[in-house]
C-alpha cells in the first residue's frame, strides 16, 4: 500500500463531506463563512489558544457549526516505520487525528514553525478566490500525545508533524482518533 496516496485519499474523502458542508450551511443562512479563525480565552488548552471553526453563521447572531462527517473510509490497521520510530495506523479521520508518541518532549520552537506553517494565523498563504484555506482547524499538545483537526489542510501537513514528532526522538508513534467508531465507507 502505498501511505502518500492513502492519507491524501483520506484527506479529500473528508475535503469533499466538508466541501458540501459548507454549501449546505451558505444555502441555510443569510450570513456565514467557511473556516472562520478564532482566538479563545486564557483557559482555552488549545496550542496558541487559536481554533479554526468549520462555518460560522450570522443571522443575527454568531453561531458556529462543526461538520460531523457520517462516513469515514474503512482500512485494516497499518503497521511500519517512519524514519527511525515504528509507525502503526490503527484508525485515521482527517478531522480527529491522535497522535501518540514516546518522545520526551516536542521542542516549543519546531511545533510554533508548523502551527505557523499549517494554522497560518496571520493568513500569510491566503488566497482571497481559493474554496478552502488548507489550513488545519486546531492543535492540542499533551505529554506523549498530540491531537490535530486537520480541517482542510494539505497531505503534507501529516508527514510534517510525523517528521516532527520523529526528529524529537520519538520511537514509537501510534495514530488513531477519539471518533474511531463510525460507520466506514470503502
Amino acid at each position: 500500500m502505498d501511505a502518500v496516496a492513502f492519507v491524501a485519499q483520506l484527506r479529500d474523502h473528508y475535503v469533499d463531506q466538508f466541501r458540501g458542508f459548507a454549501e449546505q450551511q451558505r444555502a441555510s443562512c443569510a450570513k456565514g463563512s467557511s473556516e472562520v479563525k478564532l482566538r479563545l480565552g486564557e483557559d482555552s488548552e488549545l496550542f496558541d489558544r487559536l481554533y479554526c471553526a468549520d462555518f460560522v453563521k450570522n443571522d443575527g447572531q454568531a453561531e458556529i457549526i462543526e461538520l460531523n462527517p457520517d462516513r469515514a473510509l474503512a482500512f485494516s490497521p497499518i503497521s511500519g516505520s517512519f524514519g527511525d520510530a515504528s509507525l502503526s495506523i490503527e484508525h485515521l479521520r482527517w478531522d480527529d487525528v491522535l497522535l501518540h508518541h514516546d518522545s520526551e518532549t516536542l521542542p516549543p520552537q519546531e511545533l510554533s514553525r508548523w502551527f505557523q506553517r499549517w494554522f497560518d494565523p496571520e493568513d500569510e498563504r491566503h488566497e482571497s478566490s481559493a474554496e478552502l484555506s488548507r489550513v488545519i482547524h486546531s492543535m492540542l499538545v499533551r505529554p506523549g500525545a498530540v491531537s490535530i483537526d486537520f480541517g482542510t489542510a494539505e497531505p503534507e501537513a501529516f508527514w510534517a508533524m510525523l517528521q516532527l514528532l520523529e526528529g524529537a526522538g520519538a520511537r514509537s508513534i501510534q495514530v488513531s482518533s477519539s471518533k474511531a467508531a463510525m460507520p466506514d465507507v470503502n
